[in-house]
């Protein structure tokens, strides 16, 4: 049986995948997918997202990480969009799974 691709945010947070953005500086970022759909909406491919580098502003890399539950990241800091009075502000919690 074929698997489907991952190339939306809702199918992403199906398999409770992790968003990594990376820039060719070294900056890195996770989101969950999860949080992420919560803001773009499930439809939107991951892979689609505009992320900005607040180091040096060139394109950023983006990849889908399967997160198995009994190999979670340890000290892995989520990016977590949130929406408030229409504007998108991010705030950083630790990765919990």
């Amino acid at each position: 049986m074929a698997h489907d691709p991952i190339d939306t945010l809702g199918k992403a947070t199906r398999h409770n995948m992790l968003v990594k953005a990376e820039c060719s500086c070294g900056n890195v970022r996770y989101c969950r997918s999860a949080d992420l759909m919560m803001v773009y909406g499930g439809g939107v491919d991951p892979l689609s997202l505009k992320f900005d580098c607040s180091r040096c502003k060139p394109q950023v890399t983006i990849t889908l990480l399967e997160v198995h539950p009994e190999h979670l990241p340890k000290r892995l800091m989520i990016h977590k969009p949130m929406k408030i009075a229409g504007k998108i502000t991010w705030h950083t919690e630790r990765f919990r799974g």
